[in-house]
């Protein structure tokens, strides 16, 4: 019996030495849990940007986005432009406002803000007002400020090797928009600055119906980020080593 002990101990105490120094470990029964688990994310955010090779984590930055259609207007004055090769910077300047832990349950409830994220791609765009169409090619940038993200967590046990893990379902996160600005370059040089200028006004001053389109796109690929960014921790610690009884 001594030895089987010994031998738990030995396991045990080499699990919880393999936890690197920028991962707290936070007792499950803690009343301040909490506040525990917001001191390890802070701990932890300033390596997600460029990620943590020796655990898998991929970099947070830059955060590709799929292909982007947007529609708006009527038919006699509409804009069809199309997004791609875009990158988001910012999301590491994430800062945790609240979070509600139930262990019981593996359930989290995170809100967090994002104090600005750029971004930068290509737009392909098509203009029709009236008989008139305009088509167009080029460098798109954009800004956005003051986001807030409520966002779900939730983690099935999984067994492995003898030891219980958490293995996070796709993170269920909602973007709620702060302010947003959108520039397209380059816009209609064979028509002067008065068409560029004015697409981009109309733009500008109907960002938050471009940003409706943009927005999913946006949530989803945080969410893949974030989850990946998660599950790349959690499979290498047993969550009793991670959230230890007591």
């Amino acid at each position: 019996m001594l030895l089987v002990v010994t031998v738990f101990i030995v396991i045990f105490c080499s699990v919880q030495a393999e936890i690197p120094s920028y991962i707290k470990v936070c007792k499950r029964n803690d009343p301040n849990l909490s506040k525990c688990m917001l001191d390890s994310i802070e701990l932890l955010r300033p390596k997600l940007k460029s990620g943590i090779p020796e655990l898998d984590v991929p970099p947070l930055e830059p955060l590709p986005l799929n292909e982007i259609k947007l529609r708006t207007g009527p038919d006699q004055a509409q804009i069809n432009c199309n997004l791609t090769n875009l990158l988001v910077y910012g999301p590491s300047t994430f800062k945790t406002l609240d979070l509600k832990p139930d262990m019981k349950k593996t359930r989290f409830l995170a809100q967090f803000t994002i104090p600005i994220l750029y971004f930068e791609g290509e737009y392909d765009i098509d203009m029709n007002i009236l008989l008139l169409k305009y088509k167009g090619q080029g460098p798109i940038q954009g800004n956005l400020t003051d986001y807030v993200v409520n966002c779900v967590l939730k983690a099935d046990k999984i067994q492995k090797e003898n030891q219980t893990y958490l293995k996070f379902r796709k993170f269920n996160l909602t973007l709620f928009t702060g302010k947003s600005y959108l520039y397209l370059r380059n816009l209609f040089p064979e028509y002067g600055t008065v068409l560029a200028d004015g697409t981009n006004s109309f733009i500008h001053e109907n960002t938050d119906l471009f940003m409706n389109e943009i927005k999913p796109a946006l949530e989803d690929s945080l969410a893949d980020k974030f989850t990946d960014i998660a599950n790349s921790i959690m499979e290498k610690f047993p969550f009793d080593a991670l959230f230890p009884d007591g």
